[in-house]
């Protein structure tokens, strides 16, 4: 038996309840989604769903017409909006007209596995502790023991710093306070991003030792386990209000993109950067560096890892060309291709070694290998379908804690209470 809140439940009935949880997810999408989506393609074709935009998706293209020439198989690429795209699947699936394979992110796995609608994956494609992938890429695609998606790609947020306004790396937390104080002069800034959202955030609290995801982290979820009010929780948020409220280095309502638009615009001298702002920093010609987000008094500043893959629908096991399409797409050879594109992390080994061979830009080449060697000390993203309030609640609490509304301890206090009766309410 186990203890989930106040309710014991064997391991059937947590099952059960996970799946309750996804069910009344897919009810509510159903009240207000349209699917949008043709009816699915001839029965002789793979049909693959995607958010990919711009060189992304346009190497995607290229790797799947290399992939059709080869095989001799059919391929069927729809683009789905990214905000959509989860939604469409979760209604799409069980009425037999979503994709064979999906390509998109590790963490909606378990929403999308507890709902019965994806295959695990071959082992002779991707298995536990596959050593051909790096640790955290196999690990972020597993869930409740099994493989549920062939890593592609990864990516993580780093410090991105100019190098005219802030000259030295700082080697810790309160060295990049104090350099981001003695760039703060006039217009300028020395350091900033949106401080309420919980996946920037989470990098900081990690380094301050916070481990309060850990109950996310298997499938049997216990509920008296959960607790975001811990010592070192509470000092990181702490940390994070006072370059708010002490420090004064964020201004009140930033906002991530005004961050971006102020480096953009050299006046800004650090910011949290993930792959996707590189195109626009090299365009403006900003003199820069990444780093790793610099540690904190307790460790790392272990930032989220989000991991893109192709997953299987368990509807197309048997369909020809599925199973040959995901090990293509998790190929090194489409993984060194798809992360010159995008300027993601590599999630194979043998990719990384292409990257080294093939890539000849040296500005490139070392962000690549600052982006994968962060990625390799990250956290990857929970994919426990419980962890939908969590996002919520804690951008609440945040909100209050950096502007100095609530103390951190008292408001990390009642966001475990508001996460665990959301959590129960769905599962009970």
């Amino acid at each position: 038996m186990r203890e989930i809140g106040r309710v014991s439940l064997t391991p059937l009935d947590t099952r059960r309840s996970l799946a309750k949880l996804v069910y009344i997810l897919v009810a509510l999408l159903l009240a207000v989604v349209v699917v949008g989506c043709a009816p699915r393609a001839d029965k002789d074709k793979v049909v693959l769903w995607t958010a990919f935009e711009g060189a992304e998706l346009e190497t995607l293209r290229e790797r799947i017409d290399a992939y059709q020439k080869e095989s001799g198989h059919e391929v069927t690429l729809l683009k789905v909006p990214f905000p959509s795209l989860q939604r469409k699947v979760l209604v799409a699936g069980p009425a037999l007209q979503g994709p064979d394979v999906l390509v998109g992110p590790h963490d909606w796995i378990g929403i999308l596995q507890t709902a019965d609608l994806l295959a695990s994956i071959p082992e002779d494609i991707v298995k536990p502790g596959d050593e051909r992938f790096y640790s955290v890429a196999v690990n972020a695609v597993q869930y409740d023991g099994a493989v549920y998606s062939a890593p592609m790609m990864m990516e993580c947020v780093v410090l991105v710093r100019n190098t005219d306004l802030v000259p030295q790396r700082p080697e810790d937390l309160d060295e990049l306070v104090r350099m981001a104080k003695e760039c703060q002069r006039g217009e300028t800034l020395g350091f900033a991003y949106r401080p309420d959202d919980f996946y920037f955030t989470w990098a900081f609290m990690a380094g301050f030792g916070a481990d309060f995801l850990a109950p996310f982290k298997t499938k049997d979820l216990d509920l008296d386990k959960i607790n975001f009010n811990t010592p070192e929780a509470v000092e990181g948020a702490d940390w994070v209000a006072a370059l708010q409220q002490k420090y004064k280095l964020i201004p009140p309502g930033m906002e991530n993109q005004t961050a971006v638009d102020l480096f953009l615009n050299k006046r800004l001298g650090m910011m949290l950067c993930g792959p996707w702002n590189l195109g626009a920093i090299r365009k403006a010609g900003i003199p820069y560096v990444l780093e790793p987000i610099p540690p904190g008094p307790k460790g790392d500043s272990s930032p989220f890892v989000g991991v893109t893959g192709a997953m299987m629908s368990r509807y197309s096991t048997d369909k020809a060309g599925v199973k040959e399409l995901v090990a293509f797409l998790s190929s090194a050879e489409t993984g060194n291709l798809l992360c010159q594109a995008s300027g993601r992390a590599p999630t194979r080994k043998d990719t990384a070694k292409l990257l080294e061979e093939q890539v000849t830009d040296p500005a490139i080449s070392r962000d690549l290998n600052l982006f994968s060697e962060a990625a390799q000390h990250g956290t990857p993203l929970p994919n426990h379908p419980a962890m939908a309030p969590v996002w919520a609640s804690m951008k609440t609490a945040l909100e209050l804690i950096t502007t100095g509304q609530t103390p951190a301890g008292e408001e990390l206090e009642r966001t475990t209470e508001r996460v665990r009766t959301k959590i129960r309410f769905m599962t009970e």
